[in-house]
């Protein structure tokens, strides 16, 4: 992945249930630690996740597993801007560990559409979101 404008880093711990009968983390948990950077940087910013008219969907999600995760273990999520469309944005991901920041453990991207809920429909994505992933 080409260098990218950051936007967020979210630590999350891993559980000690978040491991699977193979000895390292479920495939499926990785998914879900990457939604929940996701949705910490949209509410650090002031874009609410709940009861709101309009809002991003995930169209598609791409994570390439370099290296398995370990209990215990910090999970370091870097967020960066990818492309922006007139009702869509792409952030791209990296994943790490606090306890090994140089090895890349796995990466990818996540493409969310903005939508009406009420006719579920996309929309434009907003402006001030267009600047925060563009640095402007």
């Amino acid at each position: 992945m080409q260098e990218k404008r950051l936007l967020h880093i979210a630590r999350i711990p891993v559980r000690w249930g978040d491991m699977d009968s193979y000895g390292h983390v479920n495939n499926t948990l990785y998914i879900q630690y990457l939604e929940e950077a996701r949705v910490a940087w949209f509410e650090q910013h002031g874009i609410p996740m709940t009861n709101v008219e309009q809002g991003p969907v995930v169209l598609q999600t791409l994570h390439t597993y370099l290296k398995p995760v370990v209990h215990p273990a910090t999970v370091v999520i870097q967020l960066f801007a990818g492309k922006v469309g007139t009702s869509s944005l792409v952030v791209e991901h990296r994943l790490s560990t606090e306890e090994d920041p140089h090895t890349l453990y796995g990466e990818g991207y996540c493409k969310l559409v903005w939508v009406d809920h009420a006719g579920n429909r996309p929309v434009p994505v907003p402006a001030s979101l267009r600047e925060l992933m563009n640095g402007s």
